[in-house]
């Protein structure tokens, strides 16, 4: 799955679950952080420009592409990826971080660190 895309997941699975977009995050495996921009239906992942929507089991991006999502339990969340035509798993509440887990068992650790309105 491709970076951009992962962390647009997580920030999703933050603001589904708390009601607030991420302003930054901060990917603890590499070490970079990147901003978001809410909008009234979703956000802006600043570093790339893409510009994400948000309908009820899914991810809309502007080139058409659909990444399906659904939030499980009081954590859990997973979805499938079709560019990549990944799986895959989360955990994240309402705090501070959320991980994802990939198909092949890879993990990527986000921390978000301030909050935005929508």
């Amino acid at each position: 799955m491709r970076p951009e895309l992962r962390r647009i997941i997580a920030a999703e699975a933050q603001r589904r679950r708390n009601g607030r977009c991420p302003a930054m995050m901060h990917s603890l495996g590499t070490g970079e952080s990147f901003s978001f921009v809410a909008r009234e239906d979703g956000f802006v992942d600043a570093a790339s420009g893409i510009e994400v929507r948000s309908e009820a089991d899914r991810i809309l991006l502007p080139d058409g592409t659909a990444i399906l999502f659904a939030l499980d339990g009081d954590v859990g969340f997973a979805g499938y990826d079709p560019v990549s035509r990944e799986r895959f798993t989360g955990r994240g509440a309402a705090g501070a971080s959320v991980t994802i887990y990939d198909a092949r068992g890879d993990f990527f650790q986000y921390a978000m660190l301030e909050w935005e309105g929508a």
